[in-house]
């Protein structure tokens, strides 16, 4: 079963310039293998937003203490 999928993204020309001069200096293997791992970045950067702010939550509901049940 194939693991990938086929996607066609026009990114604007300032970015098409990084992703490929990435390449062409030799940082990367290919245009794709640049955006995984811009892609494997965002996602590592929303995990981290995600934790940060449950745990603000939770320090914040431990300084207000319980919620009270509506009747």
């Amino acid at each position: 079963m194939r693991t990938t999928q086929q996607m066609s993204i026009p990114p604007p020309n300032e970015m098409a310039d990084v992703v490929k001069a990435k390449v062409s200096m030799g940082e990367y293997a290919s245009e794709s293998e640049v955006i995984r791992d811009g892609l494997r970045a965002l996602m590592a950067r929303d995990r981290a937003v995600k934790i940060w702010l449950h745990n603000q939550v939770a320090r914040a509901m431990t300084r207000c203490g319980p919620i009270p049940r509506a009747p």
